[in-house]
């Protein structure tokens, strides 16, 4: 059931990671059209701009889910047995707290900014913090995943130097 699970959600972020590109790609275009004809777009600029912090969210939570994120393995590659998965549990640790402060923090953020508007729409600023809290829950959900799997034997240990597809 958890594989499935994880199935799911893996499929849920990729869509949603094509559809924040689309339309970031729609808005720009969109943008440059109505520009070369002469009638600018007042939103097309700041709604990519929002697009984008959005799809490097999702882009976290997926180059969590696959560890792709950057490491510098210069130590923890050259570790064998306990010390190895010590170190990993260690890096997890660390990604799961920053998560969640990330998770913590976001909330503060969003109530703040919920009653400022968008320079050229009536939409809320507070729109661009929405994801993320679910981008702290997700990395802690996937460091907690990994720590379990390093405890149990089953974590597959990445040399820096490799790039999983």
């Amino acid at each position: 059931m958890l594989n499935t699970l994880s199935k799911w959600s893996d499929r849920v972020i990729e869509a949603a990671a094509v559809l924040l590109l689309l339309a970031m790609l729609a808005a720009v275009f969109l943008g440059v059209v109505f520009r070369l004809v002469g009638e600018p777009l007042a939103w097309s600029d700041e709604a990519a701009q929002y697009l984008l912090v959005w799809t490097a969210f999702v882009g976290w939570i997926i180059a969590s889910r696959s560890r792709a994120h950057i490491r510098i393995g210069l130590i923890i590659d050259r570790l064998k047995g306990r010390a190895r998965q010590a170190a990993e549990i260690a890096a997890q640790v660390l990604v799961a707290l920053l998560g969640m402060i990330l998770l913590v923090k976001s909330f503060g953020l969003i109530q703040r900014n919920i009653d400022v508007e968008w320079v050229s729409l009536p939409l809320s600023v507070s729109l661009v913090y929405i994801p993320m809290p679910i981008a702290g829950l997700a990395v802690i959900l996937q460091a907690l995943v990994q720590i379990i799997e390093v405890i149990k034997g089953k974590h597959r240990f990445v040399v820096a130097t490799e790039v999983p597809l």
